[in-house]
């Protein structure tokens, strides 16, 4: 079973390190790091790559817009010489009102992801390209020696997105999918996408929060507090709507309805959690990656406990 752990973003470098050697001593598959306004997890994976020796390492997901597919190439290389080959590179469009607090366009969102992962991937796996696109205009060079190819993955959750991923990246990234999703929509669609692209399809890497508890009332509590913005972005407002998801009123004052919580957090005692990150597998996932969140009254020690919960089923 390929059963990884997510971390959201941490401000402390020395913290990514702890936390990589953690679930590598624990026996994860792998390790990935969230992104949003701190430090740059590529780098900072790439420094726990020295200090790892088993564990895959990637980040989850970095945002294209604002990084020129030359350099973020040049990143993932470097940091994938640093881990010796175990680093994944996921990318993703984010989302227009993060974009907007940038000041960029969020513009075609499908057409620019299919130039960008052509532009990186060739660049990682053949140190070369000479590219003229509707976007970008690159004659490039990576000359990086060590660690291979990483693979990059691909964010996706709607059927035109999975499509694309199926194509042209080395992976799926789909946050909050119901299993039902993943088995309905996610799985054929990124086999369509490669079967139109002539090559064997990629894994399907399911991300999902997991919280220890049987107790629905923590769970929302913690979905409010940790969560609260997915309900209120219109890609997951899509997927949900998509998969026959009851948002109710609270989802459109940013915050969970129970069918949201059902489906797309997990939360229950070892076994209900076991029986639930099974349903992934058997949906057609390669791999999922659990993400822990706290709840109660000591939600860090409620996190460290669904951690070590959460690697037992890993090696069970």
């Amino acid at each position: 079973m390929k059963l990884s752990v997510l971390f959201p973003e941490t401000r402390s470098v020395d913290n990514v390190v702890a936390l990589a050697q953690h679930a590598e001593h624990l026996g994860f598959h792998g390790l990935f790091l969230g992104t949003a306004f701190g430090f740059d997890p590529v780098m900072a994976l790439g420094y726990a790559g020295t200090q790892t020796s088993r564990i895959l390492l990637g980040v989850a997901v970095v945002p294209t817009w604002p990084r020129h597919p030359q350099v973020m190439a040049q990143q993932a290389a470097t940091a994938n010489a640093m881990c010796n080959g175990r680093f994944r590179l996921g990318v993703g469009p984010s989302h227009a009102p993060v974009m907007a607090r940038l000041g960029i366009p969020f513009d075609r969102p499908i057409s620019h992801l299919r130039e960008y992962l052509t532009i990186v991937r060739t660049l990682l796996a053949e140190h070369k390209i000479d590219h003229v696109g509707e976007r970008y205009r690159v004659q490039g060079m990576l000359d990086v020696e060590n660690g291979g190819t990483p693979p990059v993955l691909l964010a996706a959750l709607r059927e035109q997105m999975c499509r694309l991923a199926g194509s042209y990246s080395d992976g799926v990234l789909p946050w909050l999918p119901p299993a039902e999703y993943v088995a309905s929509t996610i799985v054929p669609n990124v086999r369509a996408g490669a079967d139109a692209a002539g090559r064997a399809a990629p894994p399907v890497i399911a991300e999902v929060p997991v919280a220890l508890t049987r107790d629905l009332d923590a769970v929302r509590t913690m979905a409010a507090r940790d969560l609260f913005i997915y309900p209120i972005m219109p890609f997951y407002r899509a997927l949900w709507e998509s998969a026959g998801v009851p948002l109710g009123n609270r989802a459109t004052a940013g915050g969970w309805s129970d069918a949201m919580i059902e489906t797309s957090l997990l939360y229950g005692d070892e076994a209900g959690l076991a029986t639930k990150i099974k349903a992934y597998f058997d949906a057609g996932a390669d791999e999922v990656v659990v993400s822990p969140f706290g709840v109660g009254d000591d939600p860090i020690a409620n996190r460290d406990d669904c951690v070590r919960v959460l690697a037992d089923i890993a090696r069970a």
